[in-house]
């Protein structure tokens, strides 16, 4: 895909420089001098991403930042300068700055800076979903599973989500729907293992009168029910051998036939499936049928465990907190340092829904308005020994504190291009916390 970029520098000899750089790259270039040629091309043209320098000769690149900010707060804004400062630096996100460049710079340092920002933002476009809202984080395999929903969401395809129990496939599964255009008609989820097989068929099928004994009147199955809609087949590893046939039917020539009819019907109905299994092998293994395999397979989004995305955990925790203080009524508002570093220290192993019941459990015995380890249910292995802790020389737990909230701060703030009030309501903070925050720990 080809971006639009707008460089802006009053320097000719630079301002050509950048244009060949990102001509190189594949990107559109507009140039600009200054702010009254630049406001023209962002009035004229789509441009996705601005590059302009704080010192225009006599005009200020921050004009420009404010006046996209008031009129196109979809364009990221990128300032280059040689004179950087706490001050402007704080007037700057205000503005709605994503981030700084100092001259002179590592000329892959900014690309892969424009690159990253244009990735983001990608994702940030789609915010006012409130499904993709709720799928809580800002890890690179969370940014990554969020585009992947949004590429996937207006297709009809088939989609087969796969990942540990707890990681939260029926969000994802929902996330999409509602970003589809069925999205005004049904989303029913189905637990494979959950349902003897017998039942399954006729719960995904339907049967007439007389088809068995206790058939006493018509059934529309679920395929029938979702007709125009979405199907989420969960643990879809776990369906035998005989339904997995029924189900291939279905994908290829979207027709089912009810339990005890002699006529097929027509639907239309999108197939979301997903499971904690290796299908791969349990195709080797007899068990999956590989043509199912392959119809289900279409498009693939991988849910890692969080264990491998800790750089959510509080994010997670946070919300968390929030949510089960307001159902309980409780004014739990934080987690203590030693509390997080036992959640931190443990593997979850069942993942997101394991997290949220620990948490759930904590809001609702804890008596102060800290979550403190002796909320914490969780068991103490080898894993986590809280007493083990190394405290290195010199250590400083309020600068400890200090680095994870400033690697937060600016991480929300440049997901939400500067917005500061999206940028604390992904943080879970208020929007006076969190400009307080900016100001104290002099973010750029």
């Amino acid at each position: 895909m080809s971006y639009n970029i707008l460089i802006v520098d009053d320097e000719k000899s630079f301002r050509e420089f950048l244009e060949i750089l990102f001509i190189n790259e594949g990107f559109k270039v507009f140039s600009a001098k200054n702010l009254e040629s630049a406001t023209r091309i962002i009035q004229k043209e789509n441009i996705d991403i601005v590059l302009c320098d704080l010192v225009l000769g006599g005009e200020d690149g921050l004009d420009l930042a404010r006046f996209c900010f008031e009129n196109h707060k979809n364009i990221p804004f990128i300032l280059m300068t040689a004179y950087a400062s706490d001050e402007t630096a704080l007037k700057s996100v205000e503005l709605g700055v994503i981030d700084y460049i100092t001259k002179p710079f590592d000329t892959d340092e900014l690309l892969d800076l424009i690159k990253a920002v244009l990735k983001k933002d990608k994702v940030d476009n789609h915010e006012c979903c409130k499904e993709l809202d709720d799928i809580i984080g800002l890890s690179e395999s969370v940014l990554k599973v969020k585009s992947e929903i949004i590429n996937v969401a207006p297709s009809d395809a088939t989609v087969l989500i796969t990942g540990e129990s707890g990681t939260g496939k029926e969000l994802v599964a929902r996330a999409i729907h509602k970003m589809s255009d069925r999205k005004d008609n049904p989303f029913i989820p189905i637990n494979c293992s959950a349902i003897p097989s017998d039942l399954l068929e006729s719960e995904l099928f339907g049967y007439k009168k007389g088809a068995f004994t206790g058939a006493n009147n018509d059934k529309i199955g679920i395929f029938e029910a979702a007709n125009n809609g979405t199907i989420f087949l969960d643990e879809i590893g776990e369906m035998p051998l005989f339904l997995q046939a029924k189900l291939l039917r279905v994908l290829q020539e979207g027709v089912i036939r009810p339990i005890g009819s002699n006529r097929e019907i027509k639907v239309n109905t999108r197939v979301i499936a997903a499971t904690n299994k290796n299908l791969i092998n349990e195709v080797k293994e007899g068990r999956f049928r590989e043509d199912l395999f392959y119809r289900l397979n279409v498009i693939n989004i991988h849910l890692p465990p969080l264990r491998e995305r800790l750089e959510d955990l509080l994010l997670l925790v946070n919300y968390f907190i929030k949510k089960y203080s307001e159902k309980f009524n409780k004014q739990v508002s934080d987690i203590s340092f030693a509390a997080m570093r036992m959640l931190e220290n443990y593997s979850f192993p069942g993942n997101i829904r394991e997290l949220e019941n620990i948490i759930e459990r904590a809001v609702l015995i804890e008596r102060t308005n800290k979550i403190l380890p002796s909320s914490i249910d969780i068991k103490i292995t080898d894993e986590v020994k809280t007493e083990e802790v190394e405290i290195p020389e010199n250590f400083s737990l309020d600068k400890y504190i200090e680095n994870i909230e400033k690697k937060y701060i600016k991480k929300a703030l440049m997901l939400t291009n500067g917005n500061q009030s999206r940028a604390a309501k992904k943080l879970g903070i208020s929007l006076r916390s969190l400009r307080y925050k900016i100001e104290k720990y002099e973010i750029r």
